[in-house]
Parts: structure tokens; sequence; C-alpha cells
């Protein structure tokens, strides 16, 4: 479980560091984060909406660190997942005009953090059918003891 709060810890951080800096500096955001300004034109309104949605995110990433309930954390995880996952597909999908070490940059970024998402998924998956599994094996132990009685 450790593991997992690791996980959740290092997308909500990576996350709300940008999440942040959209809804407070968007003009900054906009103008020097790598690859933004190349769509123009810049939109105040929209840059602090999709900074208060990252920070809305994270909120719920940092809670499922916390508590660590399986179906918060997977339900974190895959809320997570389809926006990081949509994010990641549309810029390397959309790199014309970008500096080389911009596009590299940027989607490799992004890559990790899908990539960080799925093996988080894979692993609450994993901890779950093995506790599952646990539990049945102490349920027929008990079965069997009270059979024997």
């Amino acid at each position: 479980m450790r593991l997992m709060r690791a996980g959740l810890v290092v997308l909500a951080v990576l996350d709300g560091l940008v999440g942040a800096w959209q809804y407070f500096f968007p003009r900054s955001f906009y103008d020097d984060f790598p690859t933004v300004s190349n769509d123009p034109p810049y939109n105040e309104h929209l840059m602090a909406d999709v900074g208060g949605l990252n920070l809305a995110i994270v909120t719920v990433l940092v809670i499922a660190a916390v508590v660590l309930e399986h179906r918060l954390v997977m339900a974190a995880l895959a809320g997570f997942g389809v926006y990081c996952g949509t994010h990641f597909v549309y810029h390397v999908t959309n790199f014309d005009g970008f500096p080389i070490r911009d596009a590299v940059a940027v989607g490799t970024g992004l890559g990790i953090e899908f990539v960080l998402t799925i093996a988080l998924l894979f692993l609450g998956y994993h901890l779950r059918t093995r506790d599952l599994a646990g539990s049945r094996a102490t349920l027929n132990l008990t079965s069997t003891s009270e059979a024997d009685v």
C-alpha cells in the first residue's frame, strides 16, 4: 500500500503544480509552458478553468492517498487516467510546428504520467484480487474448521 500511496502523491504533486500555475498565473502558464502558446488566442477564463479542474482532480487524488480505500483509489485513478490519457494523445498527435525539444519534453512528461497511472491501476487491481483470494482462503478455513467440530 505504501507504493500506491507514493504513486498517488507523485501524480497529485505533478498535476498540482501545473494546476496551481494555470489557476493562479494563467498568463504566465500560457506564455511560459512549452507548446501552450502555440494554440492562440490566450483566454484567461479557459486557462483558469482548466487550472481549477486540475486542482479538483488533485484533491481527489490526495483524498485517495490519505484514505487508501480501494474503490476511492481506483475511481480517482480511473478519472485521472481518462484525463491524462486524452491529454497525452492530444499532444502527441498535435506537434506540428512545435520545436522538437518542446515536443519531446511534453510528450515524455505526459507519457510518464499516463504510464504511472496505468501501472497504479494494475497495482490496485492486483492488491484487491490478492486480498479477496486471502479472504476466501480464510473463509474456507473457517468453514472447514466448523465442519470438523
